[in-house]
């Protein structure tokens, strides 16, 4: 009796199950799918094994008992073909009640096929330590299997778009790699390859697909993220009601340390978190967990006992600085797991401000503020794609040479009937999407575009200005890319003046000195934008190499409403006006606002008074009937 085959494939099986009961289980479709056809390959090898035994021990006289064991063999043969197509299904339909649809469908012809191989004869034979049976019933066996198998692989081929890839194709491999070993066995009965074959895929289907490894965090032993996005996805496909909270934790220390830190305080949480009923916990980042709980009766107790828990162990956690905390209390406000994961992201986002609570419960009206904003996302970026970025521009007036010598470039959006949409609605989401970066290219092009296009230069426009964003001037790769579209369109860098702000200049102040020392070095001109808000103070205009200073529009209209305002404005103009550089005045609205900044000497003008910002068609009209009359007033 020659039987190592089987008891390495049985070996290969239980050693599999004890590391897979180890770790805790989302109990999703396709880990109980794994588990069953675990189980049924367990089961049929040990029938394997039994009915050798039986042919060895007991054919002379217990014929009867081993018929019975050899065909209950044939079936479990079948009923590994069955489970395998099952478990494919898992991963295509979430929903429970079509998988028992298809697990009785399959059922019912598992049970046709165990009559039929039941009612015909077995032959067995037994030669010396060579066994094996064959015969019509086995002859059934092989054809009920091949038909589960090419069922599999159909359903694999016409549902690979829906299920996941590697899934699709592990299944295909031990499909073939059982099919192979069947035929084998088939042209040559006494090579009992069945059992064992399916063991190994089994083991390369534990591997690839099943590993509880991948869904957990090496260091915390938590669910990880993987593991979320599947509960989550299982959860709103079954109808579950559950809440979600997510905690995160600033740590108060420098960036050098923060990464180990955020590990350490992690590892602590998790090894200390008390077990808690109906609820999953997950690792979503170095210094954030999330938790869902499906005992929402008692959600509220659950939520007391963790803040209490994180609150009061702080010091044993590491000393963190400050914990916070985001609530979702019903995850049916949003329609699936992929904004339920958008909108947790969003609050955090949102909420980074706690200085009032570090407790935010998330609401139907912050769900329609995210989705207004998710909604802007997609309208930027089908905009950008489409080619409804536009650019407008606001002419600046010269109180020194009485024209026009240059003018600001803002962004404008368009919908898709035309429509203008406000500034203010999409560029804030573009700099939270990082979107800004390419919108930022798209205006800088078409502003290189229509300088070089039109030869803005024969109007006597001196040059244009570019605004750059926070995110802008802390982006490595602004210069080059810069440089790389005024050579694409031959523009002389010294039409183009890019505008900086000072808080851009403070959040990435190094990357924006290498950034600006480049563009100057190709002769590129820098202003610095909005002086006059925010932390202003005169170190800005001294650290960066600037040549021009705007003052903002409220800094502009404060000098006709306090007194205050006007002796800060006046000192703040003789200092920059002392070291040499030139002052915009935005916002002037009337000709009594445009005379006084005139009288103080403020170089340039721009505001209503002149102009409203306007297209190019506009913007061009507005030139040429400038340069026919003459004169810039």
């Amino acid at each position: 009796m020659n039987i190592q085959a089987q008891i390495c494939g049985i070996i290969l099986l239980v050693v599999m199950l004890l590391f897979y009961r180890r770790y805790e289980s989302l109990r999703l479709n396709t880990q109980i799918g794994f588990q069953v056809l675990l189980l049924c390959m367990m089961l049929c090898i040990f029938l394997d094994m039994l009915s050798i035994w039986a042919i060895t021990r007991l054919l002379l006289d217990h014929r009867g008992i081993v018929h019975v064991i050899c065909k209950a063999y044939l079936m479990s043969i079948v009923l590994v073909g069955l489970v395998g197509f099952w478990y494919e299904c898992t991963d295509v339909y979430e929903d429970k009640k079509k998988l028992w649809k298809i697990a009785i469908t399959g059922g019912v012809g598992w049970l046709a096929g165990c009559c039929v191989i039941a009612f015909l004869p077995l032959g067995i034979y037994k030669m010396g330590r060579v066994v094996y049976t064959a015969g019509p019933a086995v002859m059934v066996t092989y054809c009920f299997t091949a038909m589960f198998i090419l069922v599999n692989i159909v359903f694999t081929l016409a549902k690979r778009k829906r299920a996941n890839h590697r899934r699709s194709q592990v299944i295909l491999f031990w499909l073939g790699m059982w099919f192979a070993a069947a035929v084998v066995q088939f042209l040559n009965n006494e090579l009992l390859l069945v059992g064992y074959a399916g063991a190994l895929g089994v083991l390369v289907i534990f591997f690839r697909l099943e590993n509880p490894e991948y869904l957990t965090d090496a260091v915390t032993g938590l669910f990880n993220q993987d593991g979320l996005l599947l509960y989550a996805r299982k959860l709103y496909n079954e109808e579950k009601p559950f809440s979600l909270m997510s905690i995160w934790w600033n740590l108060g220390v420098s960036q050098a340390d923060e990464g180990a830190r955020e590990q350490a305080v992690m590892a602590a949480f998790a090894k200390r978190l008390p077990k808690l009923d109906n609820t999953r916990v997950f690792k979503m980042a170095d210094d954030e967990v999330w938790m869902i709980f499906e005992d929402l009766e008692h959600v509220e107790d659950t939520i007391e006992k963790v803040r209490s828990f994180v609150e009061y162990g702080r010091r044993e956690l590491g000393g963190m600085a400050q914990a916070a905390y985001t609530y979702m209390p019903d995850a049916a406000m949003v329609g699936d797991y992929q904004e339920m994961v958008h909108l947790m992201q969003y609050a955090r986002w949102k909420s980074s401000d706690h200085s009032v609570s570090n407790f935010k419960q998330v609401d139907a009206d912050f769900v329609e503020q995210m989705r207004k904003e998710k909604s802007m996302e997609q309208m930027l970026e089908e905009a950008m794609k489409e080619d409804r970025i536009e650019v407008f521009y606001q002419p600046i007036f010269s109180t020194r040479e009485k024209k026009f010598v240059s003018a600001e470039a803002l962004v404008r959006m368009r919908d898709r009937d035309g429509s203008l949409v406000p500034p203010g609605a999409f560029i804030p989401v573009a700099e939270a999407n990082g979107k800004i970066l390419q919108l930022g290219e798209i205006v800088f092009e078409k502003v290189c575009r229509f300088f070089t296009k039109e030869r803005l230069e024969q109007y006597g426009l001196h040059y244009i200005e570019v605004n750059l964003s926070v995110i802008q001037c802390g982006y490595q790769g602004l210069a080059e890319d810069y440089i790389g579209i005024m050579e694409k369109y031959q523009i002389n860098p010294q039409y183009i003046n890019l505008e900086i702000t000072e808080s851009a200049s403070m959040a990435a102040k190094k990357t924006l000195l290498e950034n600006m020392r480049r563009l100057m070095e190709y002769g590129v001109r820098f202003s610095l934008d909005d002086f006059g808000t925010g932390q202003s103070n005169l170190n800005y205009i001294v650290d960066m190499p600037v040549n021009i200073v705007k003052f903002d529009r409220e800094m502009s209209q404060a000098f006709f409403r306090d007194e205050k305002a006007k002796y800060v404005m006046n000192a703040a103009m003789q200092m920059i006006h002392g070291m040499k550089l030139k002052i915009v005045s935005e916002g002037i609205e009337s000709e009594e606002q445009y005379l006084a900044m005139e009288e103080l000497s403020i170089d340039y003008i721009q505001g209503y008074y002149f102009s409203k910002p306007l297209p190019e068609t506009a913007f061009l009209a507005f030139l040429q009937g400038r340069q026919e009359q003459g004169a810039g007033l």
